[in-house]
């Protein structure tokens, strides 16, 4: 699932979820430390969003295209 992290409320609820302090404006793809959610094992991963001003869509992708080939 995607969710946009510029959602105030819903950021605070992933930071309390995962115990991490990600934040909105996302310019890199950051990742959380591993946790257990209802018996399961869980990383969010907060990526850039589309539609950035100081860059391009492409290089978005490209971003998370890196991150996911080396993951």
């Amino acid at each position: 699932m995607n969710f946009p992290l510029a959602w105030p409320r819903f950021a605070q609820f992933i930071n309390l979820l995962s115990g991490a302090n990600l934040g909105s404006h996302t310019s890199t793809v950051q990742v959380t430390d591993p946790f257990d959610l209802d018996g399961r094992h869980v990383t969010l991963i907060d990526t850039p969003g589309f539609g950035d001003t100081t860059r391009s869509d492409i290089d978005v992708l490209k971003e998370i295209a890196a991150f996911l080939a080396t993951s």
